[in-house]
């Protein structure tokens, strides 16, 4: 005989949630440095699976092996995008061979020089003490740039590791993609699964948008800087160009990874056909390049972003602010969308406290759309024509009814 199933209580359901909470939030804290990177595979799956979801649909490939193709491609960019530098590699290695100096032994042949006594019209100077005192403090720099460039390349294969990390967890996302959702709109409570389904969808056009609005601003750094570095003869333009609209998805750091390459180039190949140094030159870069992330940071960043999540350009000001103060770069480069996803689940949890319908479309005054200007140019234009028109017109009439009045009277 089966037994009848027992039913948690109301005390027993918000119990056991309170420790799931409670747990999470340990495992959260517990486990924090791993989250950037895996919330950057998250980002880079949502971004490449619509591309998936494409070649399935329209070229009948499996999932898979679209999966596969994309990353293929993926990886192939991101190399040629870590090559491009390189190109001036051979112009370092070239000015800096150029000056044959061996550090260290100037340091000794100097201090054998000094160990001799200098006289000076009968004194005589011991400079070895004080010299003995400044190679040590040389030795122990150069010792420090050698322990630096240890730590780089131990940094540089961190990165290298974690890249691989996250290449990896993207791309069982995008090729798992729609068994995730499933198991994800599984979780709904019973009673809300559409509206979870509903929210999820919404959730998902304000980052689909988000990422459109990172595109078009990585397309317009890409034309701004390709430009302005034509114009000013630095050779690469257009890898500069590309650098710089790759760099736009890193926030802070990304125009500092740009601006090394081209201010690398400038100083050791100089312009085209600018007369100037090429100190001067490299320096003129940097100029250039400040001023451009000045205008994109200040005028493009607020206005393309807000515009495609439908926030004000100083909501999302406000909001890299402080998620830049609270998570740092990834806070920065996320504060636009999760400012238009919380607003999302706000606008539904104030719904359901007033008992409303959180899915029916806002109610707005229509509004003509404001002409443009050279439409409100013409408009004033046309109304002062035809004021002048009435005008004359009543002048006219005037001066006809004065003359029938003149002709009516008895001579």
């Amino acid at each position: 005989m089966n037994e009848p199933v027992r039913r948690w209580g109301t005390t027993t359901k918000r119990t056991v949630a309170m420790i799931i909470l409670v747990l999470l939030a340990l495992a959260i804290y517990r486990f924090r440095d791993i989250l950037p990177p895996l919330v950057i595979a998250l980002l880079l799956a949502f971004i490449l699976d619509p591309i998936a979801d494409f070649l399935v649909a329209r070229l009948r490939f499996s999932r898979g092996l679209a999966t596969s193709l994309i990353f293929l491609i993926l990886i192939v960019g991101m190399l040629g995008v870590i090559a491009a530098p390189m190109t001036v590699v051979p112009a370092i290695q070239r000015a800096v061979t150029s000056v044959q100096i061996d550090f260290m032994r100037v340091i000794d042949d100097t201090g054998a020089f000094l160990d001799r006594p200098l006289e000076i019209r009968g004194y005589s100077l011991d400079l070895s003490k004080v010299f003995d005192e400044i190679s040590a403090m040389l030795r122990a720099f150069v010792k420090s740039v050698a322990q630096g460039t240890l730590d780089v390349v131990l940094n540089l294969a961190s990165g290298a590791f974690w890249l691989l990390i996250i290449l990896m967890v993207a791309f069982y996302l995008v090729k798992d993609a729609d068994r995730f959702i499933g198991q994800l709109d599984d979780l709904a409570p019973p009673g809300y699964r559409d509206d979870f389904v509903r929210i999820r969808r919404q959730i998902t056009d304000v980052w689909n948008a988000f990422l459109r609005g990172q595109l078009l601003l990585g397309g317009v750094m890409i034309l701004i800087t390709t430009v302005v570095c034509t114009a000013i003869g630095l050779p690469y333009a257009v890898v500069m160009g590309l650098i710089a609209g790759v760099m736009e998805f890193v926030p802070n750091v990304g125009p500092i990874i740009a601006l090394v390459p081209a201010a690398l180039v400038a100083l050791f190949q100089g312009s085209s056909f600018l007369p100037l140094s090429n100190l001067w030159f490299a320096a003129l870069v940097v100029g250039l390049y400040v001023v451009i992330q000045q205008v994109e940071g200040n005028l493009l960043v607020p206005r393309i972003l807000g515009r495609s999540l439908n926030l004000h350009p100083l909501v999302v000001l406000i909001g890299i602010i402080g998620g830049g103060s609270l998570a740092g770069i990834l806070g920065m480069l996320l504060a636009a969308p999760v400012l238009a996803t919380l607003r999302v689940v706000g606008r539904y949890v104030f719904c359901r406290l007033y008992d409303r319908d959180p899915f029916a479309a806002p109610e707005e005054e229509a509004q003509p759309p404001r002409p443009g200007l050279v439409k409100r140019v013409c408009v004033v234009a046309w109304c002062q024509l035809q004021e002048q028109v009435e005008r004359r017109k009543a002048k006219s009439d005037s001066r006809d009814r004065e003359e029938a009045t003149d002709d009516a009277r008895p001579h």
